[in-house]
């Protein structure tokens, strides 16, 4: 059985200490391409496995909680906080992610409960989903094209940013 590629990490902003971003590419290179398939065809809907075998994958190094709320006065949610890791993490799977939004809910976070939350992380295919208004890029190449942007500002607000693409197996084969 196959498991899920990383095509390539970088940091955002800040840095992520070396055994973080090992945890984090092997949780999801431990995760099976199965997730994105349903008998053997490609899932045309929204891959939520994928977020439950990262949080399995994580639980053999920290203590994930799932669709976490770090907000007190809203209902905006992060898909894993490792509160002993102080990390919050967004896995991106869908056609049409939000990747601003995500960015801005985890360096808020960060920012307004400094001793609790000082890591963010952003799972995000770098094949298979493309971003129209990105020009046709997927996430991962479009979060690069955008870190001279953001950087400056949410260097401020975090210590760490780490970026992680993973293939999206549905681009190339079914599984075997």
């Amino acid at each position: 059985m196959e498991y899920v590629r990383v095509s390539g990490t970088f940091e955002l902003a800040g840095s992520v200490p070396n055994e973080l971003k090992e945890n984090i590419v092997k949780a999801v290179e431990s995760v099976h391409q199965t997730v994105f398939f349903e008998k053997d065809r490609p899932l045309k809907r929204e891959v939520s496995q994928l977020d439950n075998e990262i949080a399995r994958n994580i639980a053999k190094w920290g203590t994930p909680e799932r669709n976490y709320c770090p907000f007190q006065d809203n209902r905006f949610e992060v898909d894993l906080a490792v509160v002993d890791k102080k990390l919050l993490i967004e896995i991106e799977k869908g056609n049409y992610p939000r990747l601003e939004l995500e960015i801005i809910k985890i360096a808020s976070a960060c920012h307004q409960s400094p001793k609790k939350w000082r890591f963010g992380a952003l799972i995000v295919p770098s094949s298979y989903i493309e971003l129209r208004l990105a020009g046709r890029k997927p996430p991962f190449d479009y979060l690069e094209r955008l870190k001279p942007l953001v950087q400056p500002i949410i260097t401020r607000m975090v210590e760490g940013f780490l970026v992680v693409g993973y293939k999206d197996p549905r681009s190339e084969h079914a599984p075997t």
